[in-house]
């Protein structure tokens, strides 16, 4: 589709890719700021720039991109594509994908999180996602980081902008919030997120006609009914056959038209949101 994914990129790609995140950031902002004022809300009353504010802006998107739904158009044929925001041209998506105005809308509030994250945690810069684990996630995309954790900020967000879209639950104001705080203990070396950071939750290996997955070690140790919950969900996606556990953190995945990056976004997306802290 005319531009690398992140995944297939090499080290000048990968830091062109931050330079254009970065010039992003500002206009992104702004087109939030002119889509809450568009809609009758203070734009600086919503963005006060506290932590608290990152709920009811949430909840605000959350309403809109469930009005704005799917885009009719496939991935490869949507025409609104080259104004996406450059992470979203360069980021794995799937079909049903969300419409432009959705991506702008997640692409604000991601520049908005910058804000809020970096106010706490000052010593948080922006680099180039790397990792010992050379399938890790966030290998060459822009990432927010310090020496204890680095994040992709639209990840969350656009997880949660595809659930909208797609009528399944959302993540709440509150499960936003949540995150953030997350990450900002994440920032400053503390909580789950910074302890683990050398591990990833989800490795997906392909085997023939099925993937096999492994789980962190500790989420099914600590969290039993999270891995159930998890196999749920994931049996209920479309194209996927069957879900076979063959051990405390070991399953076997029986999907069409999914590769084992996809599959492994989708789940450590959901353990993302559903663990509990």
């Amino acid at each position: 589709m005319g531009e690398p994914l992140y995944e297939l990129m090499d080290m000048h790609q990968a830091a062109d890719a931050l330079d254009a995140y970065l010039t992003e950031r500002e206009p992104a902002l702004q087109r939030l700021r002119a889509a809450l004022a568009g809609h009758g809300l203070d734009p600086e009353e919503m963005l006060d720039g506290s932590v608290y504010s990152v709920s009811p802006l949430w909840a605000w998107i959350n309403t809109r991109a469930t009005e704005l739904g799917v885009d009719p158009h496939t991935l490869t044929e949507d025409p609104t594509r080259p104004a996406w925001p450059s992470w979203a041209r360069r980021s794995r998506l799937v079909d049903p994908h969300p419409p432009a105005a959705t991506f702008a809308l997640v692409d604000g509030f991601a520049s908005y999180l910058a804000h809020v994250i970096s106010t706490a945690a000052p010593q948080a810069s922006w680099r180039v996602g790397e990792h010992l684990i050379s399938d890790h996630p966030l290998l060459n995309y822009p990432v927010l980081a310090t020496e204890h954790h680095q994040i992709f900020l639209p990840a969350i967000p656009l997880y949660g902008a595809y659930q909208c879209a797609h009528g399944r639950d959302p993540m709440s104001g509150t499960e936003m919030l949540a995150h953030t705080r997350r990450t900002i203990d994440a920032m400053h070396g503390e909580g789950p997120e910074a302890e683990a950071i050398e591990e990833p939750m989800v490795t997906v290996v392909a085997e023939l006609d099925c993937f096999d997955v492994g789980l962190r070690e500790d989420i099914p140790a600590q969290h039993p009914q999270v891995v159930a919950h998890l196999i749920a969900e994931l049996c209920d996606r479309d194209g996927v056959e069957s879900v076979h556990r063959y051990g405390p953190s070991a399953l076997i995945v029986n999907v069409h038209d999914w590769d084992e990056l996809r599959l492994k976004l989708w789940c450590t997306m959901w353990l993302q949101r559903h663990l509990p802290r």
